[in-house]
């Protein structure tokens, strides 16, 4: 009976380290960085500001081509927040994100402001660099109505 439970011991062992382990994708560092355009905004009413921002990823992406989700939200000077947006990275490198801001108008004239962005991976991955937030963005407005 001995032999019979060490050779089924020894199979089921057999049999798990047939089995390839789970990959995992790991994200270690994230940068966010954040650009206003245009800067000093003149014209008739309303304007537009396209912000322009960067999120850097560097990370273990295993299997090779697979996917990690970076989730990212903008707030803005006056208190708004966007909703949650989503990009998928196919491995480390530099991914582009953009939002605007249209305003302006009869009651509306003048206005200094700013937007910056938070970014941090999804539950699909591995977090091992938590939230980051951009730099603010800022910007001027002037414009007649």
């Amino acid at each position: 009976m001995k032999s019979r439970s060490i050779a089924l011991v020894a199979f089921a062992a057999a049999s798990l380290a047939a089995i390839p382990a789970v990959a995992q994708t790991v994200v270690t560092g994230l940068q966010a960085e954040l650009s206003a355009a245009p800067v000093h905004a003149t014209g008739h009413c309303p304007v537009v500001i396209t912000f322009h921002g960067k999120v850097r990823v560097e990370g273990r992406y295993s299997p090779p081509g697979s996917v990690a989700e970076i989730g990212y939200q903008f707030t803005s000077s006056d208190g708004a927040t966007s909703q949650n947006k989503y990009i998928e990275t196919h491995g480390p490198g530099v991914y582009d994100i953009t939002e605007t801001w249209t305003l302006g108008g009869a009651q509306l004239t003048h206005f200094a402001g700013w937007e910056k962005f938070k970014a941090w991976p999804t539950s699909n991955t591995q977090n091992k660099t938590g939230t980051k937030w951009s730099n603010e963005a800022h910007f001027t407005m002037t414009c007649r109505p």
